[in-house]
């Protein structure tokens, strides 16, 4: 067995396994590219920086969806908004640590990043979804 098929069964093991892949529907938010990317990495570093890049382009995406929202707000419905902004982000980045075996390998932080790139495009539709004009 390759070095790459021995990483891309354990990621996809660990994929697979994660509730949030059994509904079929994240490859819609994710970009060509990053599909590309992965089906051209060989190794966990390039498979990380393939995560990165989709990721940056989630967080910008999540980032544009909370302005566009914000805008859209109340006094009251904006601070309401802040603070459940920043308390999701202190839960992402605990919840994905939380999927990560410390002892577990190079693949264990393949686990993390998908996690906090899956959580990153779900929290941008469910902001896109919030904003009153997409009702």
């Amino acid at each position: 067995m390759t070095l790459r098929t021995t990483l891309s069964s354990a990621l996809l093991l660990g994929l697979l396994s994660s509730p949030a892949l059994a509904c079929g529907d994240e490859a819609a938010q994710y970009s060509g590219d990053y599909d590309q990317c992965m089906n051209q990495a060989a190794s966990t570093a390039s498979m990380l920086n393939c995560i990165a890049a989709e990721h940056a382009r989630q967080d910008k995406l999540l980032n544009d969806n909370y302005q566009k929202l914000m805008a859209q707000l109340s006094a009251k419905r904006k601070s309401r908004l802040l603070a459940a902004q920043r308390l999701w982000l202190q839960y992402r980045d605990a919840n994905c640590q939380a999927y990560v075996d410390p002892d577990g390998g190079s693949s264990e932080a393949l686990v993390g990043a998908d996690c906090a790139l899956r959580a990153t495009a779900e929290r941008a539709i469910e902001l896109a979804k919030m904003q009153p004009e997409s009702h």
